[in-house]
């Protein structure tokens, strides 16, 4: 097989991806991944692609064929097309929703058909370079690890953690740890950037942050972590439910569906904090295209309290970040973020 005319599609420090056409191949072209400077995630999202195809799932590109010692693997490519990203910022809202819609199906079908398969896709990964440690420990630690870093922002804006803050935060780092049956592989970094819209359907780019975790990490995107208008937030929601439910028994009970959502939003939104620094107070910055630091860290705890309303558990935590909220609205006035697909509904 003869590789021609590399097109360079990134160049970052963490690799370089290339579109390559083929010379007495099966497919006219191929998509080639260099990892460099951070190989963990590199092979993670070879095994991502490796295990989705060895499961038959159409999820994400087919993975073809690696090289250990090049740091290369290579890629069905999916073709040109628009991301969600691309369809949000569009000027037609019934094909931003769709596309959102469409996604939030997607994520179900991929959770509800990897369930239980967490030995399969351990022993693709550890027959590469081995993990020392899983994705899913890894987030749990970093939570703990780094409590005093949302207790940095507490001083910052001259509030106290309320009882049970610790406590909460070990028991959602537990949860991380061994999500029980909402145990699922998942893509880990679900932006619209990352949702490729072909001419079969959607599907999913770049698996560098993929692994074994707790399901809900991926409708984090829809839940909490991008701006979406609250109807849309409700049906992905819906949407998604209703496809993991097929084979979920947990997310058809109300009370542990409402305990998982507000568990991994609880997370994300700590996470944030421990993730900027409070210096954020003083200078706001780009935190994504169109949303700001303080933008972002508003909107998480807004959908924070939100998913937390009907749940059972977690009352220190819960207190605590009403607490910052508060005192954080007092010094902001954030314009709201929205998509340009949805601004003239919202007129």
């Amino acid at each position: 097989m003869l590789l021609t005319a590399p097109e360079l599609l990134k160049d970052e420090t963490r690799g370089v991806v290339v579109r390559a056409q083929v010379r007495g191949g099966p497919a006219p072209t191929v998509i080639l991944k260099h990892f460099r400077d951070d190989p963990v995630s590199g092979l993670d999202d070879w095994a991502g692609a490796e295990f989705l195809t060895r499961r038959g799932l159409e999820v994400g590109p087919r993975f073809l064929a690696g090289d250990v010692t090049a740091r290369l693997f290579v890629l069905e490519d999916l073709g040109r097309g628009p991301t969600l990203e691309a369809l949000l910022r569009g000027a037609d809202p019934r094909v931003a929703h769709g596309g959102l819609m469409a996604t939030a199906r997607l994520t179900g079908q991929l959770h509800v058909r990897t369930l239980g398969t967490q030995g399969v896709y351990e022993v693709i990964r550890q027959a590469l370079p081995p993990r020392h440690e899983r994705v899913r420990v890894e987030n749990a630690r970093f939570l703990l690890e780094h409590e005093g870093r949302l207790l940095r922002w507490l001083a910052a804006v001259e509030v106290e953690a309320a009882p049970g803050t610790h406590e909460d935060l070990e028991d959602i780092a537990r949860t991380l740890a061994d999500p029980g049956p909402f145990l699922a592989f998942t893509h880990g970094d679900m932006a619209p950037s990352n949702v490729l819209f072909t001419a079969d359907g959607p599907r999913l780019l770049d698996f560098e942050y993929a692994g074994m975790r707790h399901a809900m990490y991926d409708a984090l995107m829809w839940l909490v972590s991008v701006p979406f208008p609250d109807e849309l937030v409700s049906r992905a929601d819906i949407t998604y439910r209703i496809t993991l439910s097929a084979h979920c028994e947990a997310a058809q009970v109300d009370s542990a569906w409402a305990r998982a959502r507000a568990t991994v939003a609880l997370a994300r939104t700590v996470n944030l904090f421990q993730w900027l620094h409070p210096r954020v107070l003083e200078e706001d910055r780009e935190w994504a295209p169109g949303l700001s630091e303080r933008a972002a860290l508003l909107h998480h705890l807004a959908r924070c309290r939100a998913l937390l309303a009907p749940a059972d558990g977690f009352p220190g935590l819960a207190r605590t970040l009403e607490t910052l909220e508060a005192r954080l609205r007092e010094r902001w006035t954030v314009p709201p973020f929205s998509w340009p697909a949805f601004r003239q509904d919202e007129r």
